[in-house]
């Protein structure tokens, strides 16, 4: 029964971890996608301040939905239907 029990906490702590790494990296999309779209935009049209633009308005973008995901997770256990 313990043995079960070990790895069932297991398996949940794994799950958690794989929860986090896959926000983390949706985050880095959120900050990095702005600047390259501002690059394509510049090399497009010949211009050198979309992709400066692109990357600020991705790092506050990005910054701002990290903040509001720390603040969303109270490290309690998640509730089905919530």
């Amino acid at each position: 029964m313990n043995r079960e029990s070990d790895s069932n906490n297991q398996q949940r702590q794994q799950s958690r971890a794989m929860d986090w790494v896959s926000r983390v990296l949706s985050i880095c999309v959120v900050m990095v996608l702005p600047g390259l779209g501002g690059q394509w935009l510049d090399r497009r049209f010949g211009t050198s301040y979309w992709t400066v633009l692109g990357f600020m308005f991705g790092f506050v973008s990005g910054f701002t939905a990290l903040i509001l995901l720390v603040k969303r997770d109270d490290g309690g256990p998640k509730q089905s239907g919530q």
